[in-house]
Order: C-alpha cells, then sequence, then structure tokens
C-alpha cells in the first residue's frame, strides 16, 4: 500500500471518529436536556390569609333572630405555590464544568413540576396522565374523603388543557385531569388557550402535579406577575408534607 492510500484512509478513519465522537457528545447533551431538579432561591414569602373580623349585634331579650352566617374558611387541605423561574441553558459536564452558557432571555415557557419522588424519571413512558384511581390514592394518602368536593378528584375534575411536552413523553391536548387557577380573584374556564394551567400526571408511584409556565402574567392577586401558578393537596392534621420540585425550560 502506498502512502498517499495509506494517508488517505487514515484521514477517513479520523473523520469517522471526530464525526462519531461529536454526535456522541449531541447524543449525550440531548440525553440530558431532560427536566432537572430546581433551586428555590431566596427566602420564600409565607401568606396564611386574612383574618377575619367577627360580625356583632346587639338584639332585646325574648326575641328570635335567624340568622345567615357566611365565612370563607382558609382550606389547609391545599397548599399554593406561585412565584417566578430563572435560568440558563448549558453545556455541562456532570461534575458542574460549563463549556458554554446562555441566557434564558426575557421569555420563558416550560414546566414546572412538583412531586413527592425526589427521583423522578422523565423517560420515554415513565410519566402519563394521572387516572382517577391514581388521584384517589392521594386522597387516601392525605386522608380526604371520596366524597369530598375539595378532593384531588373533585379538584382536577376537567379534561381541558394544552398539549406538553415532559421530558421524553408528548401528551396531547385535552387528555389529562386538569384545573385553570384564577386570575384577579376570578375563576378560569380550563382551555387550552387559559393560563396557569395545572395537569394531574403521574409516575407509576407518585402524583405529578404540573405547572404550564406562563410568562410574566397577571396572577390571582392581579397585582403581581408570576411565571406559574399551582396548588398541591396537603394533610390537614400533620406538618407540612415534603415536595421537591423540577423544572424544565423550553426553548
Amino acid at each position: 500500500m502506498n502512502n498517499k492510500s495509506q494517508a488517505k484512509k487514515s484521514g477517513i478513519l479520523l473523520l469517522y471518529l471526530a464525526v462519531t465522537l461529536v454526535l456522541c457528545g449531541l447524543s449525550l447533551y440531548l440525553a440530558n436536556a431532560i427536566p432537572q431538579g430546581a433551586t428555590v432561591s431566596g427566602a420564600p414569602s409565607v401568606d396564611t390569609g386574612p383574618n377575619t373580623t367577627p360580625d356583632s349585634r346587639t338584639d332585646d331579650g325574648g326575641e328570635i333572630i335567624t340568622l345567615v352566617l357566611d365565612l370563607e374558611q382558609q382550606n389547609d387541605a391545599w397548599k399554593a405555590y406561585v412565584g417566578n423561574v430563572t435560568g440558563t441553558y448549558v453545556l455541562k459536564s456532570s461534575n458542574n464544568f460549563s463549556i458554554y452558557e446562555w441566557p434564558i432571555g426575557t421569555s420563558v415557557d416550560g414546566e414546572v413540576y412538583i412531586s413527592r419522588n425526589d427521583s423522578l424519571n422523565f423517560s420515554s413512558g415513565a410519566i402519563t396522565c394521572a387516572t382517577l384511581t391514581e388521584m384517589s390514592a392521594d386522597n387516601t394518602f392525605f386522608g380526604l374523603s371520596s366524597t369530598a368536593t375539595d378532593n384531588v378528584n373533585g379538584t382536577f375534575n376537567a379534561t381541558n388543557h394544552s398539549a406538553l411536552v415532559v421530558g421524553e413523553n408528548n401528551l396531547g391536548e385535552n387528555t389529562c385531569y386538569a384545573i385553570a387557577l384564577w386570575v384577579n380573584d376570578t375563576v378560569q374556564t380550563p382551555s387550552p388557550s387559559a393560563v396557569f394551567q395545572e395537569v394531574a400526571l403521574h409516575d407509576g408511584i407518585n402524583m405529578v402535579y404540573t405547572s404550564i409556565i406562563n410568562n410574566n402574567r397577571v396572577g390571582f392577586d392581579n397585582t403581581t406577575t408570576y411565571d406559574f401558578q399551582a396548588i398541591i393537596p396537603e394533610n390537614r392534621s400533620g406538618t407540612g408534607t415534603q415536595y421537591f420540585f423540577y423544572l424544565e425550560l423550553g426553548t
């Protein structure tokens, strides 16, 4: 074999190896472009609701007074998380060394995932729409009556939401149980066009409460803009349940 032929074959081999390495690197990057554990930064503010002042009456003895008493009672079977999303796009090794990073920009989309599972698997087929049976299991876990209007099934009682990509899972429009959280103290009709949609998903073991990010939108109180709003169930009589937060940024 002459030197020219040998050099040509060596060049082809080097080109093949280079392309292989690039593709492997790209595959690793794509494989890791899945939801990751989110960092809760700063000191979150906590609002426990209003303290209402009782009404009173001064009636004379010997009278029968018929009253209608009304109360908006804080529901301690649920808690809400609202807030904003920050982040960067990175090419980073497993030991946290970046080769390059990109700013997220002024507009963000994606999903916030809240679950009692501290190691969610987002591979294909691992995340599905929650069934009525799976939501009922959360009722049992938190001691919520099966007939209560505020149990998980009674809350996530619509099937109107936009399509979403959850890691390697594509979930079509209007396929899961979902709600649309309130805006300006006003109820929203669940629909694919509603803001602050929350979708009930499941990983085969635990519920995954999923808030679809809406960039910088006026929220429930009409005075603050948020990227997400979510409500999740809680134990009425026990200490707070530990939930883990995951974040998936859109591109």
